[in-house]
């Protein structure tokens, strides 16, 4: 059981880590922010194959840490 990386290549899964990895990707839901977050994303991309350009939003966040809640 160990993960292997290194700088300049992949990562390698090997015992009950490539299990639960694959068990994961096999049997796993996304969570809702994943899936609204694709979605956005797909629109982004379809936007900018039509146009060529995308206009983004941003907005100043009050957490200490952005991205997640407490």
């Amino acid at each position: 059981m160990s993960i292997k990386s290194s700088a300049f290549g992949g990562v390698t899964l090997t015992g009950e880590d490539a299990k639960k990895f694959l068990n994961q990707v096999r049997y796993g839901r996304p969570k809702a922010a994943a899936t609204a977050s694709a979605k956005r994303g797909s629109a982004m991309l379809s936007q900018m194959q039509k146009s060529g350009s995308v206009s983004v939003t941003i907005k100043k966040s009050d957490a200490k840490t952005p991205g997640r809640k407490r």
